[in-house]
């Protein structure tokens, strides 16, 4: 009694089939793409408030440093002028203000100019001779600095040379007629001495102390030279001999603007017969008897404590 069991009796060999799961998929609806429409819009909003509030802080910016001019340091500028050798042109711009131009040759004394705050300055400096080196610093109204140093070489015919009686020497020979002679102290008044000759041999008065000479010889076709030397001037001690009231006696009066050191005096030309004296102060007096049958030639030399020298000769026959 064998039964066969089948669950389907149509297709006994079959497995049965299984149930399809439903799929979780979900397609978006329209109310999901506006929500995200909204949120992309508000982030372009955010991102474009912050775009604008940057440009007008730039905008403000730049509006707060409108008008101020750029921190520039002064800008110094030299040049040779045209048909004078001797002669610079020195200018210095700024868009600040030039408070001051200060300039000097090598180590030497300094010249200081006013710029007075303004952009534009302008100096004509005249070229010493020999080999030099021009120091120039210009700061303007900000206290910001500018330096310029160069080297120039200039030969002159000119020149100049201290004497013994306290004067500078000023002697020149060209190929020309000189017409005029111009010469200063420092950046004093220019004096101006007529030539009209071939050579120039003239005298100057010396300044006691330190100071720069300035000598421009002119020739007849205006070509000028120029000679820029710095002197010490020292003041040499003035004597005088005098006879006394009844005429027995010199009196010898020497006198210094510094400090006296010494006075000889030698009589008759006879080297037996000087005598020397050390002295001090500004000021010394002394009589020597008149000798009797001699002619009493007497020389008297004072001497300063700066050994400059002077010297004074007298005869009177008694």
């Amino acid at each position: 009694m064998n039964q066969i069991l089948a669950t389907n009796p149509e297709q006994p060999n079959q497995k049965p089939k299984k149930e399809k799961q439903q799929s979780t998929i979900r397609t978006s609806t329209p109310v999901d793409i506006t929500r995200i429409a909204k949120i992309f819009a508000i982030i372009l909003l955010v991102f474009g408030i912050c775009i604008a509030a940057t440009g007008t802080y730039a905008i403000y910016e730049a509006e707060e440093t409108k008008g101020e001019p750029a921190m520039v340091n002064p800008i110094i500028s030299i040049e040779n002028i045209e048909g004078d050798d001797t002669t610079l042109l020195l200018t210095v711009t700024t868009n600040i203000g030039i408070d001051r131009v200060i300039y000097r040759w090598n180590d030497g004394k300094e010249t200081t100019i006013s710029g007075k705050g303004n952009s534009y300055l302008e100096q004509k400096i005249q070229i010493p001779t020999g080999s030099n080196i021009l120091n120039i610093t210009a700061i303007d109204t900000q206290n910001q600095e500018s330096t310029h140093s160069k080297r120039y070489e200039l030969n002159s015919k000119i020149t100049l040379e201290a004497t013994n009686n306290n004067k500078i020497r000023v002697t020149y020979e060209g190929d020309t007629e000189v017409a005029y002679m111009t010469y200063r102290w420092d950046d004093g008044e220019e004096q101006t001495v007529d030539i009209d000759a071939m050579k120039v041999d003239e005298e100057i008065e010396a300044l006691s102390g330190r100071h720069t000479l300035t000598v421009v010889v002119v020739d007849i076709n205006n070509k000028s030279e120029t000679k820029v030397k710095e002197t010490i001037g020292v003041p040499v001690p003035q004597v005088n001999v005098v006879l006394n009231d009844d005429k027995t006696k010199y009196v010898i009066t020497a006198t210094d603007a510094t400090n006296l050191q010494e006075i000889i005096v030698t009589l008759d030309e006879d080297e037996t017969k000087k005598y020397g004296q050390k002295i001090s102060g500004k000021e010394f007096q002394v009589e020597i008897p008149l000798q009797e049958g001699s002619e009493n030639l007497m020389k008297v030399e004072v001497i300063n404590s700066d050994n400059q020298r002077a010297e004074r000769k007298v005869m009177f026959k008694k």
